[in-house]
């Protein structure tokens, strides 16, 4: 099963600059390319441009007006299109994905796929073990023929169905076999038993506390203000420009839980790290968060959590583990052991 992970924030929080930075972890760490699959409405990989051309990320964007069903099960379960700029879902012929060429998969993103199913089912009117409801028609001019337009409103069967096959979906994904499996989303406060909450963005509440632990790590995108002062254009100076305070915005990445700085709700977040090196990875960096950069960021990140499991599979306690079980079963005392519980253990297995 692959590792893998999640990053959700506002939009604008540098999630496909993420999703770049983590295929060069890829590339760096298997030799190998990224696949990216979007269903995402905020338009394309254009802060992913550059590997795109290089051909480290293979994208491919699912049209919200095709059949998103079919396509995101096969998708899921390892499929590729093998004409991915193709308009005419029609003529997209999907085939099995060469996994000596694919290292890791970016799957943009969940609040997306999640928009993207409610909207099917409502427009297809799908029974999913209720209708939809509150059906009404509209008529429109077409070519100088009047015809009806129908509307449905999405029934409670279809956010139990979504968020079923939400699940699913990241369960196959996670299942491939590459080294790392990344999904984006977006957040979203809502109200629990009358406690505001914060979270991943979901159809209905139900799931929301629930996708993190679907997954590896869980990082949420946190925007912060700060000033800069910059030169603007003013002909009533001598130099022809004056100072000018201004506020710009910059994001954290926080993989621990932290207050949302207006309401104080806590939002979700979690490393995949030994237990015994979260306090190192937080030393790494202090306060539980990393501030991406145009040139690096998740991808540091993952290079981080992979020293800290070295260093943890390396360690004396578990080599000292390791030493005692393999005296247990052979009977024997490593050489130059002075492990008194070695020593035990070997003597009991000899005496049998």
């Amino acid at each position: 099963m692959a590792r893998s992970g999640v990053i959700y924030g506002a939009t604008g929080s540098y999630k496909t600059t993420a999703v770049a930075h983590f295929s060069d972890y890829i590339a760096e760490t298997t030799g190998k390319a990224t696949l990216l699959f979007t269903a995402s409405a905020e338009g394309g990989w254009e802060p992913a441009k550059a590997e795109v051309l290089a051909g480290k990320i293979l994208p491919y964007k699912c049209d919200v007006n095709t059949i998103p069903l079919p396509i995101l099960r096969r998708v899921s379960q390892g499929y590729w299109p093998r004409n991915p700029e193709e308009t005419d879902i029609a003529k997209v012929e999907f085939v099995p994905v060469d996994w000596n060429e694919i290292g890791g998969i970016a799957i943009e993103g969940i609040t997306s796929l999640g928009t993207m199913l409610m909207r099917h089912c409502a427009d297809k009117n799908l029974k999913t073990g209720q209708e939809g409801t509150s059906a009404f028609s509209q008529p429109i001019n077409v070519g100088g023929r009047i015809e009806q337009e129908t509307f449905v409103q999405n029934s409670r069967a279809h956010f139990g169905f979504v968020q079923n096959q939400l699940y699913s979906l990241i369960s196959n994904f996670t299942a491939l076999p590459v080294s790392y499996v990344l999904f984006t989303a977006h957040e979203k406060r809502y109200t629990e038993d009358g406690e505001l909450q914060c979270g991943i963005s979901v159809p209905g509440k139900a799931i929301t506390p629930l996708v993190p632990t679907w997954l590896g790590d869980c990082i949420h995108a946190q925007d912060y203000k700060y000033p800069v002062t910059v030169k603007v254009p003013d002909k009533a100076m001598e130099s022809g420009f004056r100072d000018e305070q201004t506020i710009r915005v910059r994001c954290r990445y926080y993989f621990v839980k932290h207050p949302d700085p207006q309401t104080g709700a806590i939002f979700d977040a979690k490393p995949r790290v030994a237990h015994d090196k979260v306090e190192e990875l937080e030393k790494v960096y202090p306060g539980g968060f990393f501030e991406p950069t145009p040139q690096a960021g998740f991808d540091q990140y993952l290079h981080t959590v992979d020293r800290l499991a070295k260093d943890a599979a390396q360690s004396d306690s578990l080599k000292n583990w390791r030493e005692k079980w393999d005296a247990k079963l052979r009977g024997k005392v490593p050489a130059g052991s002075n492990d008194k519980t070695a020593v035990k253990m070997a003597a009991e297995v000899a005496t049998k």
